[in-house]
């Protein structure tokens, strides 16, 4: 574990707390999905509460790791900036993670072919991945003019 000699705290915001929100509830549908698929097909039903508790798990594991900023892999002598878009990366990245768990849930229950929605949460993390190496990158640069 990184120990950055920053001290910078991740407080709770209105934004954060709605987006565990999203995020809970998006994998507590994703969950009750895969129980009822569970009761109606075993085999089918069983890979999606693994599924669901996997990604479950993941989101659950980012959404406390946006807590500890200790944690990230950031140099000592970053600005509090690089903090700051760093946990609002992992808030993001969790609830299009819950929707891509609630998508493939949702594709096995209704029997659909999941790779559209996969397609999907591909197009929508490229652009998260982008913003952030941007917000990273002008970070850094404007660390440097200083």
């Amino acid at each position: 574990m990184n120990k950055n000699n920053i001290h910078f705290q991740v407080h709770r915001t209105k934004e954060g707390t709605l987006i565990e929100l999203i995020s809970g509830l998006l994998v507590l549908l994703s969950l009750i999905l895969s129980i009822v698929l569970f009761i109606k097909v075993r085999e089918a039903g069983g890979a999606m509460l693994i599924q669901t508790g996997s990604i479950g798990f993941v989101v659950l594991l980012m959404l406390f790791l946006a807590y500890k900023p200790e944690t990230f892999n950031i140099p000592d002598d970053s600005p509090a900036e690089l903090f700051i878009v760093t946990v609002k990366f992992l808030r993001y990245v969790a609830v299009l993670m819950s929707l891509m768990s609630l998508g493939i849930t949702l594709s096995a229950f209704l029997s659909f072919n999941p790779t559209v929605m996969m397609a999907g949460f591909g197009l929508l993390l490229v652009p998260l991945l982008c913003w952030y190496f941007y917000a990273t990158i002008k970070i850094k640069r404007n660390k440097k003019h200083e």
